[in-house]
């Protein structure tokens, strides 16, 4: 085996995991994210407002219609009471007026109450509208700024791919093996060099005899960091 052709590829790996965080953190997804939710903030907002301003409709024509109903109850108990001359008769006929009466005043004052709250969902509705095209712009231009970013992103990771295919084109088959299977359980390098008397993975100083000891089994499964198990070029 000869672990030291694998330290182009351990560079490359960490060259396209470093490409994958930094896809993944991109500035312009949290951009996109705020932009997106400021427009369907609006939208839902809009949309809102157009169903109670529909509701109301629908209530006004209730009432209006209930409204003309109690004036026709109202126009009957009147007339009848040109003709009624029995005192008892009278009196019940005034306390249906009476009665139409209250309840035509109650539903006068929720009439009015759902104009003024139809006037002022008008205002409210035409101030969404006026910023719609504002968020719509906005989403437009930061998912357009993120497409751009992960596009640039993608160019750097599909070539740092291409080099990692020729670098493991590069290795004997034996070293990849063991390297791959070293680095689907690591986190920090699988492969790296003794470097000023330490273990450039995990940057752990390593003594002398260690060192020694290393050099003993170069090249082969047991030459690892004593530390982070990573294979060890010496």
């Amino acid at each position: 085996m000869d672990f030291r052709s694998l330290l182009p590829l351990q560079a490359t790996d960490l060259r396209i995991s470093q490409l994958e965080h930094r896809r993944a953190q991109l500035p312009e997804h949290a951009a996109t994210t705020t932009a997106q939710k400021a427009l369907a903030a609006v939208e839902a907002e809009v949309k809102r407002l157009e169903q109670r301003r529909a509701e109301i409709s629908v209530e006004i024509e209730q009432l209006e219609k209930r409204g003309k109903e109690l004036d026709a109850r109202r126009a009957k108990y009147e007339n009848q009471l040109k003709s009624v001359v029995v005192m008892r008769e009278v009196e019940a006929l005034q306390h249906e007026i009476a009665t139409i009466n209250a309840e035509h005043s109650t539903l006068d004052d929720a009439e009015l109450a759902l104009l003024e709250e139809s006037e002022a969902l008008d205002k409210s509705l035409t101030e969404a509208r006026d910023v719609l095209p504002r968020r719509e712009a906005d989403a437009i231009d930061t998912a357009a700024r993120l497409a751009s970013a992960l596009a640039a992103v993608d160019a750097d990771l599909a070539a740092a791919r291409d080099e990692r295919a020729r670098s493991a084109g590069s290795s004997d088959a034996e070293s990849l093996a063991l390297y791959e299977q070293i680095r689907n359980r690591m986190s920090s390098a699988a492969v790296a060099e003794v470097a000023k008397g330490s273990c450039a993975g995990c940057h752990t100083s390593i003594s002398p005899k260690e060192q020694a000891d290393i050099k003993r089994v170069a090249d082969t499964s047991d030459a690892r960091c004593p530390y982070c198990g990573c294979l060890l070029v010496v």
